[in-house]
């Protein structure tokens, strides 16, 4: 089942990928290695990605597929969520002031790939509602995207607050979208700035690691 299963994601067949999953789960197959083996197969084309061999369009495609899957396996997981090895916690969001969603759905779906268990705000969330997010689950990482500038004076809000209330010590603050750069991140005091979603979870499992360049 692996290579085939790896095979379908990594040659983006979503219906392939689907029936191989379904039929799996029909004879008895532990729903955490199927859920493994896609995790390996999104890594890989992670790591396609980031040596140019795929595109944004294979990213989405792939993050789509393994969304897809997740729902199939879901039922099957509830039960032992307590024994799930997770990488780490993060609160994600699109601040106040801008509605879009696509970047923040494939990062969300690409940590959630790798491990992590993702607190997903949705858009145009204000700055209290993440900080409290963050502080309700004890959430190490705040993760923002913006794909316009009306968004840094909440994104600049959020991290004010996180000092405000004794969090930003030990919160982990990464951004990314289209209109963030490295100097919008030293300018609103952001810990790293990306616009790849690979690097995103690198970046994050470094600091979880206690291996962040500071």
């Amino acid at each position: 089942m692996e290579e085939r299963l790896k095979q379908a994601f990594l040659e983006m067949k979503r219906q392939v990928a689907l029936d191989i999953v379904e039929k799996n789960l029909h004879s008895g197959a532990d729903p955490l290695l199927i859920l493994g083996i896609c995790r390996k197969a999104m890594e890989e084309i992670g790591n396609k990605f980031e040596t140019g061999e795929f595109f944004l369009s294979e990213l989405i495609y792939s993050a789509e597929v393994f969304k897809a899957i997740s729902g199939m396996l879901e039922p099957h997981l509830i039960s032992r969520e307590e024994q799930t090895d997770t990488a780490g916690m993060v609160v994600f969001g699109t601040p106040l002031g801008d509605i879009h969603d696509l970047g923040k759905n494939i990062v969300v779906t690409m940590m959630r790939a790798q491990g992590f268990v993702v607190h997903d705000m949705g858009v145009d969330v204000p700055p209290e509602r993440l900080v409290e997010e963050v502080q309700r689950t004890g959430a190490p990482i705040l993760a923002l995207s913006a794909l316009i500038t009306p968004a840094f004076v909440s994104m600049q809000e959020a991290i004010s607050l996180l000092e405000k209330k004794g969090l930003r010590e030990n919160t982990f603050v990464i951004i990314g979208g289209g209109v963030t750069t490295e100097m919008a991140r030293k300018e609103l005091g952001a810990d790293a700035q990306t616009l790849d979603p690979t690097a995103a979870i690198r970046l994050c499992r470094q600091y979880l690691q206690g291996k962040f360049p500071h």
